[in-house]
């Protein structure tokens, strides 16, 4: 093929493109104004209808009011004579379903006679009929929909006048508007159905609610009720009322979905019409148009291919060198456009040709410029993925790194004891300066070439040799270190002296070091010896056999049902209880277990969603028919997993006490930098529960965050109240934190008051709330 033919063929494509592109657009606009027509079209139907149905009803309340005997009997005050002479139109029209309501009422809402229930003679329904005490009141009538106690529907009212245009009373009739639906696909063609907001219904009886949902389906906030086609639940709830016009799939078909809100008399929305259009005929007649078009541009394609084939040879060739110029520019070569002058042909090419040269001179100088910025930047993004930004050390994603290349050499896992407390006693800036100076002073000047220095938490270290050597050497390094750090004293410009003492895990297995070296670590915690080197015989096994024992408990408790909730009261200053905590307790065969012997190892199990679901299951059980709050723990995990967030939320959607749940979230990293938890947190409260922040105080503090989350409670941690009738440290830190608590509107808790005088002091400093073994045990029942 000719370059004359690839040009040709080209523009010929070009064509075609433009030409889809503009079908594409007139097909998205089409649709779109498609879509809006036929919702205005249904509208105006359902409109046309609902109107129709409403003058019925005004028609007949306008003879109705007027009657004789209906005058009569209010004057009379004698309901019977209404009765006597109505009957006959109330058994025609209810017999012809052209009423399913006649009901007389005096001022302002006083059942006067009840064509459905006479024995509501004398009633006053002013709390549900606030239709009636306007047209008593303003003298005028009204047709509108309105969900009263018995029934949802259209309705036309009247006021009643005596001869004298004095007022008597008023009279209402109305009609259900279950008919809706199919009426509509009658006059449409279109499929509807009629869904009724589920708060509308509190104004309706108990007896005539059980009636009135019979026939209809519960799906969370709403209630579906006639359709002339089926709608599984899954897909209401999928629905945005909110928004006229979606798309919906249903039965393996798309369709577009008609939203029509139904207003009643109070302005409120009670429900919806919706109806399900397609735009078949829409697109039947877009292909009929886009073949004509398509014949249309292909012709006229075909022509100019023919008359400018002799002329696009030169062109062609200059588009090649062009592209060329391009392709070099795009590869980043910009020698040749060095050795290129720039032509004096008026000619558009030339023109182009010369443009794309000065472009591309320009591209190279903002190439180069861009080169040199991106090296310092990649060399920044190197530094925060491999080093801590406060010491400069290499952090964990280097150890790993280089753990790859260096599997023989040997860590220890070092952490300084009780940094919490340095960061709750001095804040957070002296906790800062205590992990620079052990890095500046302690590690980095004794650990020189033989040895790496990394930091991988809040106030963990490792330490790697990068030489071979006896792992007594390594010992005796990882003392002198130690020995160091705990002989140096930090002092602050503040005149505060912090001394610092350290636990350390060693390991020297080539597999699993970090792991292995952790465990070394917490059994160094556990027995206070200052450093504890992994060995597999006494620590792993054991671990793992107490671990699996602990875990076939869990599992067989998960499967018995044997997951129990215990309840621990709170009480306000006056010692009266305002709420409990739910505790989560195992079953054993006898033995009730404690969190602390299954709940750490639970959580990393399978099981433990399962766990979480049956103490939320059974506290809300438990308080579906108390007006007490109740609080339920959650940690992060729990939050994040999907399952668990949704349960959660549909707990909440299905009870009625919605608002006396509390949920405690344990204090940690997560909660203030997770979005998705935080997302969670905001959408839960909407749903009316309650936050509550836990242990509050334990070393992940930070005020700032916590006005991000807006929670309604603090608990303050037991560490800091448990001996706050002796330790002054802890009043300061406890003072701080209600300081701050009630400049921002936040209740506190306290936990732990085991003792008189601890209640005292709390109630002194002005803490809210008190929970603790002074006031109540965790018990099975309330």
């Amino acid at each position: 093929m000719t370059n004359i033919n690839k040009s040709l063929y080209l523009i010929a494509i070009t064509a075609i493109t433009f030409f889809m592109l503009n079908e594409l657009s007139s097909l998205w606009f089409g649709i779109e104004k498609e879509k809006e027509a036929i919702y205005q079209k249904d509208k105006t139907v359902l409109d046309n209808l609902m109107k129709a149905q409403l003058e019925n009803v005004k028609i007949l309340s306008d003879l109705l009011s007027s009657n004789e005997f209906v005058i009569k009997g209010y004057e009379e005050n004698d309901p019977e004579i209404i009765r006597r002479y109505i009957s006959p139109i109330w058994n025609k029209v209810r017999h012809e379903k052209l009423t399913y309501e006649i009901h007389f009422f005096k001022p302002p809402a006083i059942s006067f006679v009840n064509f459905s229930n006479f024995n509501t003679i004398g009633n006053d329904v002013s709390d549900v009929r606030a239709d009636i005490q306007w047209v008593t009141t303003s003298f005028k009538p009204s047709t509108h929909l309105l969900m009263c106690k018995s029934y949802a529907g259209l309705r036309a009212t009247e006021p009643i006048f005596d001869k004298y245009g004095n007022i008597l009373g008023g009279l209402s009739l109305g009609k259900k508007i279950d008919w809706i639906p199919n009426v509509l696909k009658e006059n449409s063609e279109h499929d509807s159905f009629l869904v009724y907001e589920r708060n509308a219904t509190n104004t309706l009886v108990q007896k005539y609610y059980n009636s009135f949902i019979e026939d209809k389906e519960i799906i969370g906030n709403y209630i579906l009720a006639d359709r002339t086609i089926n709608i599984p639940a899954e897909k209401i709830e999928q629905i945005d009322f909110k928004k006229k016009i979606q798309k919906i799939e249903l039965n393996e078909k798309t369709y577009y979905l008609n939203i029509y809100p139904i207003v009643d008399f109070n302005k409120n929305t009670m429900g919806y019409v919706c109806t399900l259009t397609t735009l078949d005929q829409f697109f039947e007649k877009f292909e009929i148009d886009l073949l004509k078009s398509f014949l249309l541009i292909f012709g006229t394609a075909f022509i100019i291919f023919y008359l400018t084939r002799r002329r696009t040879n030169t062109i062609l060739k200059k588009i090649s060198f062009i592209k060329q110029l391009t392709n070099k520019i795009k590869n980043k070569d910009f020698t040749r456009l060095h050795e290129i002058p720039l032509a004096k042909n008026d000619n558009s090419l030339w023109e182009l040709q010369n443009n794309i040269i000065t472009m591309g001179l320009e591209l190279e100088k903002s190439y180069n410029f861009l080169k040199e910025e991106n090296k310092e930047k990649d060399q920044k993004l190197f530094e925060q993925f491999y080093y801590d930004a406060l010491t400069k050390l290499p952090n964990r994603n280097k150890l790993f790194e280089d753990l790859k290349f260096d599997p023989r050499s040997f860590i220890a896992l070092l952490d300084i004891k009780d940094f919490k407390q340095i960061n709750d006693v001095f804040g957070f800036e002296i906790g800062n300066l205590v992990l620079e100076q052990v890095t500046k002073t302690s590690l980095t000047e004794i650990t020189g070439y033989y040895y790496n220095i990394y930091r991988i938490g809040s106030d963990r270290f490792i330490i790697k040799n990068n030489v071979l050597m006896e792992q007594e050497d390594f010992i005796e390094f990882i003392q002198k270190i130690m020995n160091s750090i705990e002989n140096d004293t930090i002092h602050t410009d503040d005149d505060i002296s912090v001394s610092i003492e350290m636990y350390a895990g060693i390991c020297f297995d080539k597999e699993s070091k970090l792991a292995k070296a952790e465990m070394a670590l917490t059994k160094a915690k556990r027995q206070s010896k200052d450093y504890v080197v992994y060995n597999e015989n006494d620590t792993e096994k054991t671990l793992h056999s107490q671990n699996l024992n602990t875990i076939n408990k869990i599992k067989t408790a998960v499967e018995n049902d044997n997951i129990l909730v215990y309840f621990q009261g709170i009480v306000n200053k006056n010692e009266k209880i305002r709420k409990y905590e739910a505790l989560v307790r195992l079953q054993d065969g006898d033995t009730v277990l404690s969190p602390y012997f299954f709940l750490d190892i639970a959580q990393k199990t399978k099981y433990y969603p399962s766990i979480t679901k049956a103490v939320i299951t059974k506290t809300f059980e438990q308080f579906e028919d108390k007006e007490f709050l109740f609080s339920i723990n959650l940690s992060a995990s729990d939050i994040l997993n999907e399952e668990t967030n949704r349960f959660i939320k549909q707990q909440l959607r299905d009870s009625h006490h919605a608002n006396n749940a509390v949920f405690e979230i344990l204090e940690s990293e997560e909660i203030y930098n997770l979005q998705d938890v935080q997302n969670f947190l905001q959408e839960i409260k909407h749903l009316g529960a309650k936050i509550a922040i836990d242990d509050f105080g334990t070393g992940y503090s930070n005020f700032s965050h916590l006005l991000n989350i807006e929670p309604d409670f603090l608990k303050i941690d037991g560490s800091l109240i448990k001996n706050i009738d002796t330790d002054l440290r802890a009043q300061q830190v406890v003072k701080s934190i209600i300081t701050f608590a009630k400049e921002s509107d936040i209740k506190t808790i306290a936990e732990f008051v085991h003792s008189q005088d601890v209640f005292e002091v709390c109630k002194e400093l002005g803490i809210d709330e008190f929970q603790g073994y002074l006031f109540s045990e965790p018990s099975p029942t309330i």
